[in-house]
């Protein structure tokens, strides 16, 4: 009889890490809960959930078409119901979506070498719902930002795509695993873009950049990037943008993160051809070196206010001193 349990021993984590190679399949990032399903002492499935997405389903070739795989997702989305997650997120691979579906999953998104399904609500009909009541019905322009934090290099793209769009949709990355949170990342590029009547600033949700669909992003690196980047991208383009009525994408150059430099080519790539127009602005500089908020992050790591000043507009000044006081009060 097949016993289904968390694991918890490294021998068993390298056994997972062996059955999922056996099936083509990368080991995920990001930690989570990882359930196994025993034949005796030997790893014969496993399945993990890491925040409201579940990954690394595998089952042994002895063991398929007995129900195992789902078995293991029962066992995930029972545990994932009674933490108060209602939405789940699935990455397989497109030959194995269907079989997904039998559970309840739905399909949002394939691209050579990954589908992504979802299960529960509120789903993707009514988060594009949602954007189309925002649609101006004129051609508008896209920008997804993280704004970690708001720097005068974002402020500059986006007046940038902003004069030249008849309305400028910016979606600020809403996943919470930055160093400054989203509702305050999120207020930061409101405040900042106010005096811009063509700009519609609104949360990117979790069908732009997130953990469901560029889990690499914030793992900073694995061999699946390339291809998240492409199902994040063709999210976008075939969902997102004629949700909103959006027909170009605007992107600041990236000349230091790899990632983020991957995911602007595959844009210029994939987007085209689905009709959003990727138009890529080169960054200001400050001092001869890029503005980012890599920089403005780095030197307030190392006590260095004065240096951040000149890279930040007033509000994230204001908003950085009133962090930064209240943690030298706390200390």
């Amino acid at each position: 009889m097949v016993e289904i349990r968390e694991l918890c021993f490294q021998s068993e984590i390298e056994e997972r890490t062996s059955l999922l190679a056996s099936r083509g399949l990368a080991v995920p990032g990001g930690g989570g809960r990882i359930w196994g399903a025993f034949d005796s002492d030997r790893l014969v499935g496993t399945a993990s959930l890491i925040r409201s997405v579940v990954q690394g389903v595998a089952v042994d070739d002895s063991f398929e078409g007995e129900g195992l795989a789902a078995s293991l997702l029962s066992r995930v989305i029972s545990l994932a119901v009674s933490e108060g997650i209602g939405h789940l997120f699935l990455f397989t691979k497109p030959s194995e979506a269907l079989s997904f579906s039998r559970l309840g999953f739905r399909e949002i998104v394939s691209v050579q070498g990954a589908s992504l399904l979802e299960w529960g609500s509120p789903g993707l009909d009514k988060y594009l719902a949602g954007l189309s009541e925002m649609a101006t019905g004129r051609d508008s322009s896209a920008v997804v930002v993280n704004c970690n934090p708001f720097t005068l290099g974002h402020r500059w793209l986006l007046e940038r795509a902003s004069s030249s769009s008849s309305h400028l949709f910016v979606l600020v990355v809403e996943e919470d695993r930055s160093i400054f949170p989203f509702e305050d990342r999120f207020l930061m590029v409101s405040s900042g873009l106010s005096d811009l009547d063509n700009v519609t600033v609104i949360p990117s949700g979790p069908y732009v950049i997130s953990s469901a669909t560029f889990p690499t992003y914030f793992t900073k690196g694995g061999e699946a990037e390339s291809v998240h980047a492409s199902l994040d991208i063709r999210l976008f383009g075939t969902k997102i943008a004629p949700a909103l009525g959006v027909s170009r994408r605007f992107v600041g150059s990236e000349p230091n993160c790899r990632l983020t430099a991957l995911y602007n080519e595959t844009m210029k790539t994939d987007l085209p051809p689905l009709g959003v127009a990727v138009e890529e602005l080169s960054r200001i500089e400050s001092g001869g070196v890029p503005i980012s908020a890599s920089r403005v992050r780095a030197l307030l790591e190392s006590g260095e206010m004065d240096s951040v000043r000149p890279l930040v507009p007033d509000v994230t000044w204001n908003y950085l001193l009133n962090r930064y006081k209240d943690k030298e009060n706390e200390e």
